[in-house]
């Protein structure tokens, strides 16, 4: 008797060390807040995207993990310089004179946990607001409208939690069981 409790008391050790090991190997930084915020309509153009995630993440070489564009409507890319990271925060500065419309944010950096991750949103900026470049280059002729060239997106690369948790629970449940029947049989024979 005091056979099998040993091989069980092991066994429930064993199962529990697997459990905690994958718990962290699974679980990646997510972001957690944005400036501007997803789906905001703003009435100025923003002078920065300042993006926060649930823990500090990576600060690898330059160009080595952490990207992030800035697309309009036309395709156009409006980031003016290279994102910063700092701590759990990602700034990248945007160029000045920002039209009205729709702009979508596609975001890539290295999670704590050292692996990708990745993700887009969307804010918009009122149609109502005109750039100060815009103002200045406007003359009183008609002008005709300019063909916009529409870039074909492709969706953002999202690394996503690869192993979820109740398979992981559901394995280690399976286990254990496995473990006990093992043991049960080998007391037995022994009788």
């Amino acid at each position: 008797m005091f056979r099998i409790r040993t091989i069980l008391a092991g066994a429930a050790v064993a199962a529990a060390a697997v459990l905690a090991v994958a718990a962290p190997a699974t679980a990646h930084d997510e972001l957690i807040s944005s400036t501007p915020a997803a789906n905001e309509q703003l009435t100025a153009a923003p002078e920065q995207i300042v993006l926060t995630f649930s823990n500090e993440l990576l600060e690898l070489e330059e160009n080595s993990g952490t990207d992030m564009t800035v697309v309009d409507e036309s395709g156009r890319d409006w980031v003016a310089g290279v994102p910063t990271v700092e701590a759990d925060t990602v700034t990248v500065p945007l160029e000045e004179g920002m039209p009205g419309g729709e702009y979508v944010v596609t975001w890539r950096v290295v999670s704590s946990d050292g692996h990708p991750t990745s993700g887009e949103y969307s804010f918009s900026i009122a149609a109502d607001v005109v750039a100060p470049e815009a103002t200045e280059a406007a003359t009183d002729e008609p002008t005709e409208p300019a063909e916009v060239e529409t870039a074909e997106s492709e969706p953002a690369e999202t690394t996503a939690d690869a192993t979820p948790w109740p398979l992981i629970i559901g394995l280690g449940a399976l286990a254990v069981a496995a473990i006990v029947i093992i043991a049960v049989l080998a007391a037995r024979r022994k009788r």
